[in-house]
């Protein structure tokens, strides 16, 4: 990633953050784009079968962002938007990448 797209990965999870987010804090961002950085790059490898649209590449983001910080994934209820709306701003950001 180069250092602009790093900035710009960085400040949206940060500006999230700022109004409200309740799964980012600047305490976790830089671990929130390492994962989210690697689980978008690893999307064909592991999806081969699936469409590689930016929709599906968003929502598997949200999942992989869900399943690594919740304790219990399965019960996250609402939170679930939230982490899908963060995806969708990261997907931005990386779809820059490419």
């Amino acid at each position: 990633m180069d250092q602009v797209l790093q900035e710009a990965t960085r400040t949206a999870p940060l500006e999230l953050h700022q109004s409200g987010s309740p799964i980012v804090s600047e305490e976790n961002v830089n671990e929130m784009i390492a994962i989210a950085a690697r689980r978008w790059r690893s999307f064909e490898r592991r999806s081969a079968k699936r469409s590689g649209d930016l929709g599906a590449r968003t929502e598997d983001l949200a999942k992989g962002l869900r399943d690594h910080f919740e304790v219990q994934p399965h019960l996250v209820g609402q939170l679930m938007e939230d982490y899908r709306f963060l995806a969708g701003v990261l997907a931005t950001e990386f779809s820059r990448e490419i």
